[in-house]
């Protein structure tokens, strides 16, 4: 496998459930930043204290933050 292609495989986000924490840490974000970033979402994306988010809520995440790791230049 070339380099090229392990930098792409090593930035592709997989679009699955994931634990509070993981999602967090793939974003490189504190746990208070990431707790204030879901806060006003909370009710409506029906995430209580479960241990993980769904596939749904994921890309909830995803269309309001971003693709973690993905830089948009302005």
């Amino acid at each position: 496998m070339s380099e090229q292609t392990k930098e792409i495989k090593e930035r592709t986000f997989i679009l699955k459930t994931y634990t509070r924490k993981e999602l967090r840490e793939i974003y490189c974000v504190p746990p208070k930043t990431f707790q204030r970033w879901l806060e006003p979402f909370n009710e409506a994306w029906g995430m209580k204290n479960k241990r993980y988010l769904t596939i749904e809520q994921v890309r909830k995440i995803v269309e309001q933050f971003g693709i973690p790791g993905e830089l948009e230049a302005k």
